[in-house]
This record gives C-alpha cells, sequence and structure tokens, in this order.
C-alpha cells in the first residue's frame, strides 16, 4: 500500500541515494529527533526489498524489535526480505542471517561499539546506513572508520516552524550542588557524584515545580537512579497526582501496562531512570522534567525533545531541574554535525561559552540574554540595566571595606562559586566572580555584554 512521506523525508532519502550514486558505501543520516526517522527508514527499506535485494535492520534496545516489525509491516515492507534484530542477537546469530545487501542501524551514534562492529565486519559487503539524530559521543571520536559520508536533515526550528513538532517553553529551578559532579573515564558524570549532587533535593520541590509551570500535563521524568524514580513517584501519589516508577528490572508486561496507562491517562507521570529515551514514541507527553544531570548531548536532546512530538495546539514544557541546559544550551539551537573527531566535550558550542541565553528572576523561563522584557512573563530587565553603570561605578569607587562589608564580600563570593555562570543576570554578579576566580580584566564585561546586560 503506498503512503505518504513528508517532504523533508523524501529529500533525506533522495539525498543518500545521490551520495550513494557518487561512490560512498556507508552513509550516516543525521534527522532530528521526532521527525520520524522510523518512517523514513521503512520508506527506505520497503524501496530496496521492492528491488528483490535484502536489509538486516538493527536496533539497540529490545522494546523496539516489536514497534519496528509493526511499523516496517504496515508501511509494506517486504518482511520476507527483511530482518530485524537487537544488536546483541544478531552478532550472536551471524551465521544463521541472510546475507544483507543493506544494513540499516538505528541510533547509529552507538554504532563504534564492538558488536556492531562485528557484524558490519561479517557482512563486509553490504551497504551500512545509519540513521541518528546526534552524530556525536562524549569521546570526541568520530564515525569515519566506519561512514564515508553524512547527509543532513531539517533543523529543529524548522520542524517547530512547520508544525512537525511541538513549540516548548523551558524553565529551569536548580535542585543539585553542581560542584559536587565528577566526570568518569567516560566523560559523563559519575553515579556516585550525582547521587551526591542530588542528596539535599526535596521531591516536593519537585512536585511544586511541576505545580506552577506543568500542572495536570502528562510528564515523563527523568531522574538519576531507581531508587530516586521510586522516591518521587510515591512522593507524586501522594499528592493525588496518579504516577509510576518503571526501571530495567521492571517486567516487561508491567512496563509495557505503564506505558498503556501513561497514554490512556489512567497515570500523568511516569517516572525512569533512562528507560523512555531513544526511540520511545508517546506524542502525548506534553512535559518534560530532567533530574539527571549529564554531559552527553545525544542524552539531553532525547530525554528534552521527548514532549516535542507534534499534536494541534500542543505547547511542549521542559522543566530542567538540573542546569543541562548551561551545558548545552536549548534544544533547537543549531548545531554542527560532523564525521570528523571532536573536542571531548563538543556541546559546548551550545553552552554557556557559545549561544547567549539567561533564566527570568520572574518567573524562571530559560530565554534569550538579548531580551530586555521576558516573552513568558513580562518581567523588565531595565531596572538592572539602568542599575549597570552605577553598580560598576559604585565597585570602581569603593575600594576600603569595613570588616562587615568585607564579610558580605565573600559570602558573595562563595555563593556565586556554586554556581555556573552563564546563570548570572548582573554585570555585578560577573565582575564578582571574575575576581574571586582569578579572570582576565575585560573577562566579567565581555561576558556580560554577551549576555545583553551591556548594549
Amino acid at each position: 500500500m503506498d503512503m505518504p512521506i513528508r517532504s523533508y523525508q523524501k529529500k533525506l532519502i533522495d539525498d543518500l541515494r545521490l551520495s550513494l550514486k557518487h561512490g560512498h558505501k556507508n552513509v550516516l543520516i543525521q534527522s532530528p529527533a521526532g521527525s520520524g526517522k522510523s518512517i523514513t527508514m521503512a520508506e527506505l527499506a520497503k524501496r530496496i526489498t521492492s528491488n528483490g535485494e535484502r536489509v538486516l535492520f538493527v536496533v539497540h534496545r529490545r522494546e523496539l524489535v516489536k514497534q519496528i516489525k509493526n511499523t516496517f509491516s504496515s508501511w509494506g515492507v517486504n518482511m520476507n526480505l527483511c530482518e530485524i534484530y537487537m544488536v546483541q542477537t544478531a552478532s550472536r546469530r551471524l551465521e544463521k542471517l541472510m546475507t544483507p545487501n543493506y544494513i540499516l542501524v538505528d541510533e547509529a551514534h552507538h554504532s563504534l561499539a564492538k558488536t556492531y562492529k562485528k557484524i558490519f565486519n561479517h557482512f563486509k559487503n553490504a551497504h551500512i546506513l545509519g540513521f541518528t539524530a546526534t552524530p556525536v559521543r562524549l569521546s570526541g571520536k568520530g564515525f569515519k572508520d566506519i561512514y564515508d559520508d553524512l547527509v543532513l536533515g531539517p533543523k529543529i526550528s524548522w520542524l517547530i516552524e512547520n508544525h512537525y513538532l511541538a513549540p516548548y517553553t523551558y524553565y529551569s529551578v536548580n535542585l543539585i550542588d553542581q560542584t559536587k559532579l565528577k566526570k568518569s573515564s567516560t566523560g559523563d558524570y559519575t553515579h556516585k557524584s550525582i547521587e551526591n549532587a542530588g542528596k539535599n533535593i526535596v521531591y516536593g520541590d519537585v512536585i511544586q515545580s511541576y505545580h506552577k509551570f506543568a500542572n495536570n500535563t502528562k510528564a515523563i521524568i527523568y531522574s538519576y537512579s531507581v531508587h530516586s524514580c521510586q522516591q518521587i513517584a510515591k512522593e507524586f501519589n501522594k499528592n493525588n497526582i496518579p504516577a509510576k516508577e518503571v526501571d530495567g528490572k521492571t517486567k516487561k508486561e508491567d512496563r509495557d501496562k505503564a506505558m498503556q496507562d501513561f497514554r490512556d491517562g489512567k497515570i500523568k507521570i511516569l517516572v525512569n531512570a533512562e528507560l523512555y529515551g531513544e526511540g520511545v514514541d508517546v506524542p502525548d507527553c506534553e512535559t518534560v522534567i530532567m533530574l539527571r544531570p549529564t554531559q552527553s548531548l545525544s542524552l539531553f536532546i532525547q530525554q528534552s525533545m521527548r514532549c516535542m512530538r507534534y499534536q494541534p495546539d500542543k505547547q511542549a514544557i521542559i522543566i530542567d531541574q538540573v542546569a543541562n541546559y548551561t551545558r548545552f544550551g536549548l534544544p533547537d539551537m543549531d548545531r554542527v554535525w560532523t564525521l570528523e573527531d571532536r573536542a571531548k566535550h563538543p556541546q559546548r558550542e551550545g553552552g554557556s561559552d557559545g549561544i547567549a541565553i539567561k533564566t527570568c528572576p520572574n518567573c524562571f523561563g530559560v530565554i534569550m540574554a538579548s531580551y530586555h522584557k521576558c516573552p513568558l512573563c513580562g518581567y523588565s530587565f531595565e531596572a538592572e540595566f539602568r542599575k549597570l553603570a552605577e553598580d560598576k561605578r559604585a565597585e570602581l569607587e569603593k575600594i576600603n571595606l569595613d570588616a562587615k562589608e568585607m564579610r558580605e564580600r565573600k559570602k558573595k563570593e562563595q555563593e556565586l562559586l556554586l554556581r555556573d555562570p552563564s546563570t548570572f543576570t548582573t554585570f555585578k554578579e560577573f565582575a564578582i566572580y571574575g575576581k574571586a576566580t582569578g579572570k582576565k580584566p575585560g573577562w566579567a564585561w565581555h561576558r556580560a555584554k554577551a549576555k545583553g546586560l551591556i548594549r
């Protein structure tokens, strides 16, 4: 049965075919989370099998196998010529698989792992076509060992403007001690340091944020441990907000029921630790609450955008309780994708050293730093701008401080040192932080200027 695909999905396939025509054997295809990669892959598999060629499709999560099989079957893929396996299963059954002409790889940013390479090396003559929203790894290692070319899909901002993704509002009320976060050898934060950073979280604060920013919406909460997820779900239920916790050890039938109850509206809150991330389709999820700090751009994009599946009149809500936006910027900012090796933390291109953003002190919305008035609540930053020259002059004039003033300044310095500079909203905060950390002269002025605090 012929079914239409979207114009940008057709363009992706056309660009892929052109790349193969130009002699590239293995191609990586980037397209944003929520842009319908499953349908794009189904259309591609349909065209391949219609030509009598064989497809091996590998996914990295067990839950996705059935979902992909249903999508492919309903789309008209010849399933006699298409095998779909979890990557671990495929790597153990290589001798029993049909020899594919094409290997399609879902969430292909994982495809440098040994299990994937084992499959690729076994079927050396097959074309490898990888699909991902985020062609980037924490290690900074590029993808040229596997892929010859990169095909880019539409930008997230374009998808929002053209009603393929839902617009969103982003709020941030930090609940953790960022200074306690420590990185592991993988580049992301250690579980122990995340536990330490979050041990003083009052789960009532999470509920308060939900009531304030997203009351009565369906929300998926990403936390950092099974125990924290269980406690959060318990707290929501105590407050008469139906919630369920699911994790990797939850029985499959119980996980399926929890997801169905969520879709049916029997529960409002689904709490998990990274279980409902890549590839999970929950179009009626309206809100995401992040309680898991990360250095992984892939994880941030997958989790933050889980609520942005399009529905008419839907306004997605992202509540960032761990200040992830200070590391990555906002989900729809433009990013540079490449097959080449990169710095270990390319996400900094969109974090505090890149696009200028700030948090409104009145509504906690995350907005562009250039705004003089918050577009969410109407709060005016003009008073701060007017005080800026006075604050700067006062700092220059006030040299001799008494003992009380010295104690107050020291206390202010200690408070600021616990914060990320991207959260500062006045020149004075930058000036105190810069002096306390030994920054070069002019650092505070340039950072305040970048945030739109100086005109």
